[in-house]
């Protein structure tokens, strides 16, 4: 993992400081006390500049098992040792068949990793991430997913599940969409072409880009195209992944690769994905 812009930072604050000690030096003979002054406020704008992490953060390596990566924990009914692999480039993760630690019985397994991010959500955000679904052994139902991505997410230690659901990404074999069926019920009221996004999920990985300004709108884009946009999102700094329900049978298996977190996203969608590299990279994607 690399998380930079703490370091990036204290470098910047470090060479200002030394910068800013030379002006005094220079400065004390002739201004006595609008020296300090002088310098306690140039110490506050330069350590501002630097600011709280902004930049594009990796939160999670697709080349290395996410059990070995800092700062995730899992929420999980799921006996040990998981289905979890990489390839060197992406992780898999299944449960489709996955036996539940308290009576050793299939098709109710849950299991999804989630981890704070060091950045302030309100203020606007962007989430990439590549992902292919390999197979889904019952699609989602309303509110639960056997493969699913949260943007936001309450602490799931005490409801095991995570929330907001509405916050929740869906992945079907065919189709993608918010947890809460938003888009379904808001195309009944206003007959607009709202609804989940029908593609197909398996051919291969796709680009996921979800941005949320600071005034709450969400917006998934899919290979650099929108596809889902909501209003009224939560900016919890925590993120997630994986298979979020006990729901008979709603299980799934998919692989994922690298999640970049930006703070402030004002930016254009991720470009499409290429169709034909041999080895899927994680950013951007490949055919799969």
């Amino acid at each position: 993992m690399y998380l930079e812009s703490s370091k990036n930072q204290k470098a910047v604050f470090g060479t200002f400081a030394f910068l800013v000690g030379i002006l005094a030096k220079g400065c004390v003979m002739r201004m006595g006390k609008l020296t300090i002054q002088f310098t306690l406020g140039t110490v506050f704008i330069l350590t501002g500049c630097a600011g709280a992490q902004s930049g594009p953060s990796k939160v999670l390596n697709g080349s290395q098992l996410i059990q070995d990566q800092e700062d995730w924990s899992v929420s999980t009914n799921v006996v040990t040792p998981w289905d979890v692999v990489t390839n060197g480039s992406s992780l898999t993760l299944n449960t489709i068949g996955a036996l539940r630690s308290i009576d050793r019985l299939s098709e109710k397994a849950v299991m999804w990793f989630y981890r704070e991010v060091p950045f302030d959500f309100n203020s606007g955000f962007s989430i990439e991430f590549t992902l292919k679904v390999h197979k889904v052994e019952k699609p989602h139902n309303l509110y639960d997913a056997g493969i699913m991505f949260y943007g936001s997410t309450i602490d799931p230690s005490n409801n095991f599940a995570g929330g907001p659901r509405g916050q929740m990404l869906f992945f079907d074999e065919d189709a993608i969409g918010w947890g809460d069926e938003t888009e379904k019920r808001n195309q009944k009221k206003r007959r607009n072409k709202t609804e989940a996004f029908e593609m197909d999920t398996t051919d291969r990985f796709h680009t996921y880009t979800l941005t949320v300004d600071d005034n709450g709108v969400a917006k998934v884009y899919v290979d650099g195209k929108l596809r889902l946009k909501r209003k009224k999102w939560e900016g919890i700094p925590r993120i997630g992944f994986g298979d979020m329900t006990n729901d008979v049978g709603v299980n799934g298996r998919f692989s994922i690769g690298d999640i970049i977190v930006t703070s402030h996203s004002r930016i254009l969608p991720s470009r499409p994905a290429p169709r034909h590299p041999r080895i899927p990279p994680s950013r951007p994607s490949p055919s799969g």
